[in-house]
């Protein structure tokens, strides 16, 4: 019986994963996608995709594990992976203990923009990391020797 399960969610995963961005590294879906992003995103993840907000991430960094992997087929997963999980986000929305933390923007937005959305996004500088350990802030207020 286990088998069965085991077939029926293999045959079922192609279907349930979501084809890689179309518009990724397509200039021209860059001001569409701000555009898109400015109406529909921008008030609760940030102005430039920098969330001012907890609940809502930073969505620079959606794919910052793919852009650290060397491996070409790996990384290519890997997007693809992040871009279902976007895809499905936008769609459906975020709901965690019956609270909507995102609206689900199916039938408000087309596809063409979602991905402008993304490719908006994939486009947005990522800040250095930030140093906020104890040590750092010692070193930061220690006269320079």
């Amino acid at each position: 019986m286990r088998f069965v399960h085991l077939v029926l969610l293999a045959a079922a995963a192609p279907a349930l994963a979501a084809p890689p961005n179309p518009l990724r590294g397509d200039p021209a879906a860059i001001e569409p996608g701000r555009a898109a992003y400015a109406a529909h995103c921008a008030a609760c993840h940030g102005d430039q995709a920098v969330s001012p907000m907890a609940e809502a991430p930073d969505l620079r960094r959606l794919d910052g594990f793919c852009r650290r992997l060397a491996d070409a087929a790996l990384k290519s997963h890997c997007l693809r992976d992040v871009d279902t999980y976007y895809l499905r986000s936008v769609l459906d929305g975020k709901v965690r203990a019956g609270v909507v933390h995102m609206p689900p923007w199916r039938g408000v937005l087309r596809d063409d923009e979602i991905w402008a959305i993304r490719t908006f996004v994939e486009t947005r500088p990522l800040d250095p990391p930030k140093r906020t350990t104890s040590v750092d802030a010692a070193r930061a207020a220690a006269p320079p020797h």
